[in-house]
């Protein structure tokens, strides 16, 4: 099994500097939306719900 080498700070601080500004401010977007953002919490709330419903 191919496991990843995971990044250091410094070798993502290094890749996020060599980033245009367009590619950052997305990468920051993402990053809020996975550590901040409850939104897609809600949503897959929802659609668990959903499938139960289905199921019942």
């Amino acid at each position: 099994m191919f496991m990843e080498k995971q990044m250091t700070a410094e070798e993502i601080l290094k890749a996020i500097q060599n980033m245009s500004n367009e590619e950052r401010w997305k990468l920051l977007d993402k990053m809020y939306d996975l550590y901040y953002s409850k939104e897609h919490l809600i949503k897959k709330e929802k659609l668990e719900r959903l499938w139960e419903e289905d199921d019942e």
